[in-house]
């Protein structure tokens, strides 16, 4: 066979199917470029940053995108998701290794990373830059979890490592500690921090917070409810007086929100879940929470009936706040998300005209009505 012959033979097929034509490259270069095809990596994350796309890979280092060779088998997979009409034919490798008169990978993912993500069965994750969590705070997203009712804002506060401060393995370590030494582990090595990821993926740790922010505000409303009633506090001593109960259920609201945007686009079901389950009970609420008490209390703390009243308190004060309390964060999720509670929704329109509602209010529901009647085909 002549040199010519063999020099067109010289074909690799990536793992999209992709047939690459290695005629250009010498020997070392071509040897670098096969095993790089070759390779098999487990994409647990991905995200878009400022300065590119990072991808996190099981029992290795996080990846950002390039063109060196140890990426080749990352770059096969998405020239094949972006541009599947190049397995038609054997696709040229210039002297580099880089495909010939064909735009840059980076160029192609623009805006369409979480589509890619979704097409190739990768978690996209939002970056912090991009409103999403840093890693100290993913870690603590995943270790709490694991606990029945923890947040990941209250677990373990004085777990507070950095990534700009490095740590060996053995540094790692806190005796007696075995939370603390994984939570340390996981910020600062990649292999603890990926088989972490895929052990508790971030749609799995979205489901599971919005599950819990919605009990509590649903243990909330219990414990005002019998306190209320019959006087009794609730064991955990947590405040029930009328105003920590509404600071506490606009801060949670104001969780969800947060978390929405840092979780996009996992949990959004679970969001407007939660969200929709708390509208629901404070719309059932539009009276004096001490009417038909068994212990005989005109007042808590002084208070008027209004003061009392919580749909009043988060609902009725619309125009003087200017917020629609859970519609504004109702606003952030797409129809699809809102499609299923639909019915919930209109019932809970209905309820708020009569309830005589703020006209702002309504008008923002009715919105939120006709946006998730439309969502089932999105």
């Amino acid at each position: 066979m002549s040199a010519p012959t063999r020099q067109l033979c010289k074909l690799s097929i990536g793992k999209s199917g992709i047939t690459y034509d290695l005629a250009s490259l010498d020997p070392e270069s071509e040897a670098r470029v096969i095993v790089g095809f070759s390779t098999q990596f487990d994409v647990v994350t991905c995200c878009s940053t400022p300065t590119g796309y990072d991808f996190q890979l099981t029992e290795r280092s996080q990846v950002h995108l390039g063109s060196n060779t140890s990426t080749k088998w990352l770059l096969d997979r998405l020239y094949g998701c972006l541009l599947p009409q190049l397995r038609a034919s054997p696709i040229p490798l210039a002297s580099d290794g880089c495909i010939i008169n064909f735009p840059r990978i980076e160029l192609l993912l623009n805006g369409k990373l979480e589509w890619v993500a979704d097409q190739l069965g990768w978690q996209y994750v939002r970056s912090e830059a991009d409103g999403g969590m840093s890693r100290p705070q993913k870690v603590r997203d995943i270790l709490s979890a694991f606990s029945t009712a923890v947040l990941p804002e209250d677990f373990r506060l004085d777990l507070r490592d950095d990534t700009a401060q490095l740590r060996t393995p053995e540094q790692c370590v806190v005796q007696g500690d075995f939370e603390a030494t994984v939570f340390r582990l996981a910020v600062h090595d990649d292999a603890v921090y990926s088989s972490l990821c895929k052990a508790m993926p971030s749609g799995a740790c979205a489901a599971i917070y919005f599950d819990k922010i919605q009990e509590k505000s649903r243990k909330l409303l219990a414990d005002f409810d019998i306190y209320c009633q019959t006087g009794q506090r609730p064991d955990s001593g947590t405040s029930v007086s009328v105003a920590n109960i509404i600071r506490e259920l606009r801060h949670n609201v104001d969780q969800i929100q947060w978390n929405i945007t840092a979780r996009a686009p996992h949990g959004m079901e679970g969001a407007a879940k939660a969200l929709v389950t708390l509208l629901e009970d404070i719309c059932i609420r539009n009276k004096d929470a001490l009417d038909g008490n068994l212990w005989g209390q005109a007042t808590l703390q002084g208070e008027d009936e209004d003061q009392r009243n919580l749909y009043y308190q988060l609902v009725g004060r619309t125009d003087e706040t200017g917020e629609c309390f859970i519609l504004d964060t109702l606003e952030q999720l797409q129809g699809a998300d809102l499609h299923q509670f639909r019915s919930k929704l209109q019932a809970i329109l209905h309820k708020n005209e009569v309830n005589r509602a703020p006209r702002a209010f309504i008008l923002k529901l009715n919105m939120l009505v006709r946006r998730a009647e439309s969502g089932g085909g999105e």
